[in-house]
């Protein structure tokens, strides 16, 4: 913090300005179907997760009502200002009993997180402690200035919203694009925009014919993993679903276990072969492959992972319209299951594939990459716009906490007076403030 504050400010910490009570820890034979929600971080930062329920009495603080701010302190640093229903808070979460400006204390903290996410801790979870947390240093304004403040930032905040929802919006018809050029790319239309047919193979130009999977390609399921494989003389990595993404293999948490020989000239990788996950509790994610090329040696895969080794065609074709099955969610339709989605070898080896003549396969191939290399082009410079957007607002922040976004007034009552009134207020408890998260 700057040393050098404006004039009528005052230095303070995070904990001077309000109370952080952390959530509950709730087991899960306490979740219930209904009741009042329990939040988790994934609740508050948009992941499909849906809510656990809790029916039993909760303690007043871990109560969390409409316009209650909240700062979720492990995982994912980040506050927010709830508005969903009553609900109970799950630990690794605070609720904020502010005792300043209520969303002048929001855009304080959002930016004290910025600086602190640089300096977290921990091992698998990401998370910073109470005792760090409350210790920040911050800068604090008279509160008529802090009105002032908020003021400001909401307006620069509401102009770059609408530019982000912009971008959002071109996303989306860029992904939309791209699921057409791919449907376009297997009915013939892509290299022959003349040609009419429906997307279920209804119809399909001279020369072309359906045929399954199983007819152009190896099909097989990776090796189950178990105890007894843990270990072993034959240790080597294989591959699972958390390795396919959309971008490729990865290769950032390759495992190991036994492979004996007749294991291993099973289930091992060769350059050119297809992976695809094996199941997924989203339908667009059920199927979606990468190509092996070779990246780690002796390398095998689990059955998480369906493996396909393409004969009597062009692998890459193979591989487009396997990502377009993916994507459009028809490797999900075709899969079994209610909440996860399983395609399984035999699903695989049934499903349909449109063919054309080898040369006709390759004119197809080359016209999805032209397609698909501007749409990334397209998404890339959406990225780096959605980078300055979000380099603003942390620019707005900073000006802002700097004394330099508003003007100061030298008749408001300086924060000076506003801190000893607080500290009167709410006397320090060091047993719960000095107590590590």
């Amino acid at each position: 913090m700057n040393n050098e504050l404006p004039a009528g400010w005052a230095s303070a910490t995070v904990g001077d300005l309000g109370d952080y009570v952390n959530g509950r820890g709730f087991k899960t034979d306490e979740w219930r179907e209904a009741g009042r929600p329990i939040i988790r971080i994934q609740n508050l930062t948009g992941s499909r997760t849906g809510y656990n329920y809790f029916q039993g009495e909760a303690d007043e603080r871990h109560v969390v009502r409409a316009g209650d701010l909240l700062v979720s302190w492990a995982a994912t640093l980040g506050v927010f200002v709830w508005s969903g229903e009553e609900a109970v808070l799950n630990q690794h979460i605070f609720k904020v009993d502010s005792w300043i400006h209520k969303q002048f204390h929001r855009w304080l903290l959002e930016f004290v997180l910025n600086d602190l996410h640089q300096r977290t801790h921990g091992s698998g979870m990401v998370h910073i402690t109470r005792g760090n947390f409350e210790a920040t240093p911050v800068p604090v304004p008279p509160l008529a200035e802090q009105e002032r403040i908020v003021a400001a930032i909401e307006e620069h905040f509401s102009r770059l919203d609408f530019a982000e929802a912009a971008l959002k919006a071109t996303r989306s018809k860029l992904q939309a694009l791209r699921r057409s050029v791919l449907a376009a790319a297997f009915s013939g239309r892509l290299t022959n925009p003349s040609h009419t047919t429906n997307t279920d193979h209804g119809q399909l130009p001279g020369g072309w014919r359906l045929a399954s999977i199983a007819d152009v390609a190896e099909v097989h399921l990776g090796r189950q993993r178990s105890p007894r494989h843990h270990t072993g003389e034959q240790m080597r990595p294989y591959l699972r679903a958390a390795n396919v993404t959309w971008d490729g293999i990865s290769l950032e948490d390759v495992k190991t276990m036994n492979f004996d020989d007749a294991d291993f000239d099973r289930f091992r990788l060769t350059r050119g072969d297809i992976l695809l996950n094996e199941a997924s509790g989203s339908p667009n994610e059920v199927g979606k492959p990468a190509v092996w090329d070779g990246e780690i040696e002796e390398c095998c895969f689990q059955n998480t992972l369906l493996r396909l080794r393409p004969r009597d065609l062009n692998g890459d074709y193979l591989y487009w319209y396997c990502y377009s099955s993916a994507l459009s969610g028809r490797f999900g339709e075709a899969g079994r299951g209610v909440n996860i989605r399983h395609l399984g070898k035999r699903g695989l080896a049934q499903f349909p594939i449109p063919l054309g003549p080898r040369a006709e396969q390759e004119h197809v191939v080359a016209a999805i990459e032209e397609s698909l290399s501007r749409l990334d082009a397209a998404e890339a410079a959406l990225d780096a716009v959605r980078t300055k957007i979000a380099a603003f607002r942390r620019s707005v922040l900073a000006e802002a906490f700097a004394g330099r976004l508003v003007p100061q007034d030298p008749d408001d009552e300086p924060a000076a007076a506003l801190l000893t009134r607080i500290a009167a207020e709410h006397p320090a408890r060091p047993t719960t403030r000095k107590k590590s998260s």
